[in-house]
């Protein structure tokens, strides 16, 4: 008992706590969700395209894939108009602290495209053709004719048919 007196293997301990209490924070996976995730969004609309009541959608649909699933589909409209979307869609899910089976869909208004990006994990049992299948069905026709609210909305509700088929 004498060990734990010294001030060298206090200080030790002290930082070993400190490291781990900041790994346990930074680690999305399996976590309980605390009132200050709650409170941050999911969703970002740089390019401002998407209602209020879409965004408020959204953050709803977030909070019940999280629950259930432990889950989310982050949402990002931006004006990026170049080649890489699929590099600004992996940039974005990292920024956002997406995990291995959560999902991002950003909206390039200014490029006229889309891309669905998956987690590593989900990947496996949701492909890249599964990612153009769906944004073909059921956003496509909306984005076409600049109705951002209904093709965010039709696809993410389609995300979280296939959640809930996938998770039961």
């Amino acid at each position: 008992m004498n060990l734990l007196k010294k001030q060298s293997v206090a200080w030790i301990i002290t930082i070993a706590l400190v490291i781990a209490a900041v790994g346990i924070g930074c680690s999305k996976g399996g976590a309980p969700k605390t009132p200050q995730q709650d409170a941050v969004s999911c969703v970002w609309d740089d390019a401002q395209v998407l209602s209020d009541r879409t965004v408020r959608t959204l953050d709803d649909r977030n909070d019940r894939l999280w629950n259930r699933y432990s889950v989310t589909i982050g949402v990002v409209t931006c004006n990026y108009n170049r080649d890489d979307l699929y590099e600004y869609a992996m940039e974005q899910f990292e920024e956002m602290g997406l995990g291995s089976y959560d999902m991002i869909v950003v909206l390039d208004i200014r490029g006229d495209n889309y891309w669905l990006y998956t987690g590593n994990d989900v990947a496996w049992d949701f492909s890249d053709q599964d990612c153009m299948d769906y944004t073909y069905s059921y956003m496509e026709n909306w984005f076409a004719r600049g109705n951002y609210d209904n093709a965010v909305l039709d696809l993410t509700e389609a995300l979280e048919a296939w959640y809930r088929s996938y998770y039961n």
